[in-house]
């Protein structure tokens, strides 16, 4: 009997290591059940009408200018909010989860592919057009910024006579677009002639984001809970789109002043004494320099920077890591390089032997902060989302089971299920496999080769795994 509920354990065994949850098997299931959702969010968009539909694009701070924006709406009306997935199947999937009797509808909208914008217009057909900045996100796709910025104008051309398209004046390639639409042109920014213009701001931690603003006649002050200027765009879009959708300005202030950053984009979190600001969503090399600016502007006893993998770049690669380090070394005390190409900046460490380290294993990084950040630190973590640097943050407010250096998973870590669970083990499908084998045949062993031998009655018995040549 025990010998059958072995053989039976080791079966299923093998059936989670050759259909694992991750596996192509379990995702087609998965895409099946979820492919539904796509015709019937056609069905019901054709059935549906809204007040107004704002559409936001842009290089960065697209998700952050939509949940501002619902934020301002909300107060006196149902919003439908679609931020986050921002995909043209992403937009139809939870279109169908909308609030029925939503009146407006706020939709982040992807450029990532100039055939994807389109087809998420057609879907979406937005009345306001939201335009924040462009950047060097998704280069490699589009070659040139010019390319970009013509990916993401689609959104203006697409928009009605009678719409708005709400442009930032101080980034030229955005306010180039307004001789692309028919729309009536509303334009924010710090630019003299902007429609919302920007007077002043300040922020310095532990002071979060205070702005004037001048609409109209008016000067509007504005307390918010974001760190650091670079967020001043999000904020004077969302402005803009409230004021040509006529709603009290002052009122409008209060309702943006008392919207949450998210916790992983600029997020402040204090755990143990220790200070942490993450921006742990995306690292292309354009973002850093106001990146470094947050921390420099910052007031703390000592400021640690932990920089992971920096995207989005023309040229040499070893050039924009030494530049990174060298200017996160002129506004923290200790800079830390982490992830594959942390060794790219390792010539420099001889130079700065106390203040510059890098770490190309999750394990080591954390062994060493746990020996290096005191109370009252500082600490400013920048960082791809495949890098998974949040991590650091939450292992200090609850003890972190998951040490992969790299899982391959694309989103965060919050509501993974191997934070605080079992631990997963590395990437790659084959080690995971060799893992779990072992784990199941304690005694047999698995040879380096890739076979697996199950040891029973003096025999051996090869079992091949996939990807064996043998």
């Amino acid at each position: 009997m025990t010998g059958a509920l072995g053989h039976r354990g080791w079966a299923r065994g093998l059936a989670e290591v050759l259909n694992p949850r991750d596996g192509m098997i379990r995702k087609a299931v998965r895409a099946v059940r979820t492919r539904w959702k796509i015709p019937l969010a056609i069905l019901l968009r054709r059935r549906t009408r809204f007040d107004a539909i704002v559409g936001v694009t842009g290089s960065a701070g697209k998700s952050t200018t939509s949940r501002l924006i619902a934020a301002a709406l909300g107060a006196d009306h149902v919003v439908h909010l679609g931020s986050g997935l921002n995909t043209t199947d992403g937009i139809r999937k939870t279109f169908v989860r909308r609030p029925r009797k939503a009146g407006l509808w706020v939709q982040e909208i992807s450029g990532h592919d100039g055939g994807a914008m389109k087809s998420s217009l057609a879907f979406v057909r937005p009345t306001i057009g939201v335009v924040t900045t462009i950047g060097m996100d998704h280069i490699s796709h589009f070659k040139t910024l010019d390319a970009i910025a013509c990916a993401k104008a689609q959104l203006v051309e697409s928009l009605p006579h009678d719409g708005f398209a709400i442009l930032n004046a101080d980034d030229p390639l955005v306010a180039a677009m307004a001789s692309r639409t028919k729309a009536k042109v509303v334009t924010f920014g710090r630019h003299p002639d902007a429609d919302i213009r920007l007077v002043s701001c300040s922020s310095r931690h532990p002071e979060r984001l205070s702005l004037r603003v001048q609409v109209g006649d008016a000067q509007i002050d504005m307390r918010t809970r974001f760190l650091g200027e670079r967020w001043a765009t999000s904020v004077l879009a969302a402005v803009a789109t409230a004021h040509v959708l006529g709603l009290d300005q002052k009122h409008v202030a209060e309702l943006i002043g008392a919207v949450e950053p998210d916790a992983f984009k600029d997020g402040v979190h204090v755990h143990g004494g220790v200070t942490f600001i993450v921006d742990s969503c995306k690292a292309p090399d354009w973002t850093i320099p106001s990146s470094i600016e947050i921390l420099a502007a910052a007031d703390a006893p000592r400021k640690i920077m932990l920089i992971g993998t920096i995207s989005d770049y023309r040229g040499n690669a070893r050039a924009k890591y030494v530049n990174a380090a060298k200017s996160a070394l002129a506004a923290a005390q200790i800079v830390i390089f982490y992830g594959p190409q942390a060794e790219r900046i390792r010539r420099l460490t001889s130079d700065h032997q106390s203040r510059l380290f890098i770490f190309d294993e999750f394990d080591s990084l954390m062994a060493f902060l746990k020996d290096t950040l005191t109370e009252n630190d500082l600490i400013y973590i920048k960082s791809s989302r495949a890098d998974h640097l949040e991590r650091v943050m939450l292992d200090h407010a609850n003890p972190v089971s998951c040490r992969a250096t790299s899982c391959g998973r694309q989103y965060g870590c919050r509501h993974c299920k191997h934070l605080h669970g079992k631990p997963r083990p590395a990437a790659g499908s084959r080690q995971r496999m060799m893992t779990k084998l072992r784990s199941l045949d304690p005694g047999g062993g698995v040879s380096s080769g890739g076979t697996a031998r199950r040891a029973e009655d003096g025999a051996s018995r090869p079992v091949a795994l996939p990807g064996d040549r043998s």
